[in-house]
């Protein structure tokens, strides 16, 4: 039986960020992907700052990127708009399945084993180690990382999702669009991304939908060409605690390390698999199991404390209604809140932008139920 000292579960951006940083670190690993081609199928829009990803050492190359996002708008249920500039925010859409195969391709120049076309069928400790048992073969692993995404993640924070990529004349390029409507796309939001050269991902989720529903009355009235049409789930959640357990290990939406404001999750991914792969290897070094649980304490030191912010308010705007929604774009646009969106951190959103206009101002802006909520953080 092969003898690995990490195996993990899951080859797509959290699976082969961590094994390419275990592999860097001279740990022996190897990688599980069900599907036969790395990044296949395409899930995810691909919409990411390239500063947390830069900042941890894995910046997409040039051939990933298909649009560098200038300007983003905001749509209330009535259709009053909030637009802002984002060049600040450096964002790019990434071609996902581009991405992955550089992450692959990093993972395996560095001494990583990926595997393609191979589901695990299950894990059983033995002793100090692991059995993981796939449909061709058994290992002998040390430890296992679970990144097999939304499937391990909490049931509660899981919405339904659809998305197309489409062509269409009406598509304005390197630019995104969030739509708000808590009837079509209660609890979320619709979507409009472009891609480049009059190519758009276009998407809808909400709580207790049908999302392509949702999706066609977005699109209804337009004329396009459909490439692809995708149905898939996406986490708002938060993080699933514990990130450990013994010598299994979750990263990435596995462990809930997904924004619960917008879902997006590659740059936390990469981020946390990065600080999992960190305490992984001191462990290795160490013999001391209980250096893992320093993982855990590493991620919320830099990141509990947005987490929290966005659950809270998540929380307040599933409450809201399209009338509060309209009420509170009006006063955004009349008070000019584009420039405070300008200048935040788009990783880090809501506290930067919570910084920027002030308890005060939110009190005024939202009310005292919205302060409340943000106030306990700051």
């Amino acid at each position: 039986m092969e003898r690995y000292e990490v195996a993990v579960i899951g080859g797509s951006v959290a699976g082969l960020t961590v094994a390419s940083e275990l592999a860097r670190r001279g740990i022996s690993v190897c990688v599980f992907e069900e599907h036969c081609e790395i990044g296949e199928p395409e899930k995810c829009d691909g919409l990411v700052s390239l500063n947390l990803l830069r900042r941890f050492g894995y910046q997409p190359s040039l051939g990933t990127i298909q649009d560098m996002i200038k300007r983003g708008v905001l749509h209330s249920p009535s259709g009053k708009e909030l637009s802002f500039e984002t060049g600040r925010m450096e964002l790019a859409v990434l071609d996902r399945s581009l991405y992955d195969m550089q992450l692959c391709k990093t993972a395996e120049y560095r001494g990583a084993d990926v595997r393609t076309g191979i589901r695990v069928k299950k894990f059983r400790p033995e002793g100090a180690s692991f059995e993981v048992i796939t449909e061709r073969e058994a290992v002998n692993a040390g430890f296992v990382v679970d990144a097999t995404g939304p499937s391990s993640a909490p049931r509660q924070g899981i919405i339904p999702a659809a998305k197309y990529e489409l062509e269409a004349d009406w598509i304005d390029d390197s630019s995104f669009h969030v739509f708000f409507d808590q009837v079509y796309f209660p609890g979320f939001f619709g979507w409009i991304i472009s891609s480049g050269k009059k190519r758009a991902k276009v998407g809808a989720a909400g709580r207790g939908i049908n999302p392509f529903y949702s999706l066609e009355h977005l699109l209804l009235g337009k004329e396009y060409k459909p490439i692809k049409k995708i149905g898939s789930p996406i986490y708002v959640g938060g993080p699933s605690y514990p990130f450990s357990e013994g010598r299994l290990v979750k990263v990435g939406e596995s462990a809930g390390q997904v924004k619960p404001t917008t879902a997006g999750g590659i740059s936390l991914a990469v981020a946390s698999s990065v600080i999992a792969a960190r305490w992984i290897a001191d462990t290795i070094a160490s013999s001391n199991i209980r250096l893992l649980q320093n993982y855990q304490k590493d991620w919320v030191s830099r990141f509990g404390r947005e987490m929290r912010l966005m659950l809270s308010v998540r929380k307040f705007f599933e409450s809201l209604s399209n009338s509060d929604l309209n009420r509170l774009f009006s006063v955004a646009v009349e008070r000019g809140m584009d420039k405070y969106i300008e200048g935040a951190d788009f990783d880090f959103h809501i506290s930067t932008i919570v910084r920027r206009i002030g308890i005060r101002n939110i009190v005024n802006i939202a009310g005292i139920s919205l302060a409340s909520l943000i106030k306990s953080f700051f």
